[in-house]
C-alpha cells in the first residue's frame, strides 16, 4: 500500500469567506428558508437551502460560500 497526498482543491480558486454574518446568518437574526441554485464550474447544479433574512443575503451567503459559483433565486420555502 502507498501513501497518497491528501487532496487539495485548485490554488488558483478564490477562497471562500466563512463565519456569522457573512456566509450564514447571525445567531440572533430572524430568518427563513430560501431556496437557491448554485452552479460551480464544471459540476452540475445544486439546489440548496439557506436561511436568511432577506432574499439577498440568502444570495449573499451563497456567493460567499462559493466564491466561482453563479447563483440563482429558486423559490421562497
Amino acid at each position: 500500500m502507498t501513501w497518497n497526498p491528501r487532496y487539495k482543491l485548485d490554488p488558483d480558486l478564490p477562497e471562500p469567506a466563512l463565519g456569522p454574518g457573512v456566509s450564514r446568518p447571525l445567531p440572533k437574526e430572524q430568518t427563513r428558508d430560501y431556496r437557491l441554485v448554485v452552479t460551480c464550474k464544471g459540476a452540475p447544479p445544486m439546489r440548496v437551502v439557506i436561511k436568511a433574512a432577506t432574499k439577498r443575503k440568502a444570495i449573499t451567503y451563497c456567493q460567499n460560500r462559493w466564491p466561482s459559483a453563479e447563483v440563482v433565486f429558486h423559490e421562497a420555502a
